[in-house]
C-alpha cells in the first residue's frame, strides 16, 4: 500500500495551516493517535446516535412490536449501514413471567413501521447534531417479525418481585450491522414484561454502505 504525503516526526496544527499530514514512524508505520476513546472522533463527526425506552411493555416477537425498535430507513444507493456499539438495559417494575430479554434482528421493511410511537428519548451524541436515518420508536407495526439473535438478560421469579435491577450493558464494537430497510429491536421470552417495566437503549454508528 502507497501512502503519499509529508513525512514527519510530530503532528503539525496542518488542520489550521495548510494541508493535513501523517505522522509516519521510522519502519513506515502510521502513527495513531490514543489520547480519546475510539468511539470519539465519530461522535465528534455526528455520526453517533442513542435511542431510549423508558419504562416501556417489552414484547415476544411479532409485527406488533414494543420497547424500543431502531429501523434502518436509508436505502441501498447512497444510503447508511447502522453498526450497533453498546446496547443497555434493565427490568424495573415485576414482570415474573417475562424469563429474558433477546436482542432480534428484522429485514425487508422497506417503507416506515406503522402504529409507531417515538422512542422516549433520540439524539445525536454530538449534542445539537442532526438526525440521521436510524429512526426509534418505542410502538411499531413491522412488515415481518423480527428473529431473536442472542439473550442479553435472565429474569427469574426469585428476583421479579423487585425487578433486574444490575441489567445489561455489552459493548458490541460495531459486530452487529443494519442495512437499509432493516431492523433492529429487543424481545421478551417467555411472555411478555409487564407494563411500564422494561428500560431499553441502543447506540449506533451510521457509516456509508
Amino acid at each position: 500500500m502507497q501512502i503519499q504525503g509529508t513525512t514527519v516526526t510530530a503532528l503539525t496544527k496542518a488542520r489550521e495551516t495548510g494541508p493535513q499530514n501523517l505522522m509516519q514512524l521510522w519502519m513506515g508505520e502510521v502513527g495513531v493517535s490514543q489520547v480519546m476513546p475510539r468511539y470519539s472522533a465519530m461522535a465528534k463527526s455526528g455520526f453517533i446516535y442513542t435511542a431510549r425506552g423508558a419504562l416501556q411493555q417489552l414484547s415476544l416477537a411479532g409485527t406488533a412490536m414494543t420497547g424500543l425498535v431502531v429501523w434502518n430507513s436509508s436505502t441501498p444507493v447512497n444510503g447508511v449501514d447502522l453498526h450497533i456499539l453498546k446496547i443497555s438495559g434493565n427490568v424495573a417494575v415485576t414482570s415474573a413471567t417475562m424469563t429474558g430479554i433477546a436482542l432480534a434482528r428484522g429485514t425487508g421493511q422497506a417503507s416506515a413501521p406503522t402504529s409507531t410511537t417515538a422512542a422516549s428519548a433520540y439524539g445525536n451524541n454530538y449534542l445539537g447534531g442532526a438526525a440521521g436515518s436510524g429512526n426509534a420508536y418505542t410502538v411499531a407495526t413491522v412488515a415481518v417479525a423480527p428473529v431473536a439473535m442472542w439473550d442479553v438478560l435472565h429474569n427469574t421469579a426469585a428476583i421479579a418481585t423487585t425487578g433486574e435491577d444490575v441489567g445489561f450493558y455489552e459493548d458490541l464494537e460495531g459486530s452487529v450491522v443494519v442495512p437499509p430497510g432493516g431492523i433492529i429491536t429487543f424481545v421478551a421470552l417467555g411472555a411478555a414484561s409487564a407494563a411500564a417495566a422494561v428500560n431499553l437503549g441502543i447506540m449506533w454508528a451510521e457509516l456509508p454502505v
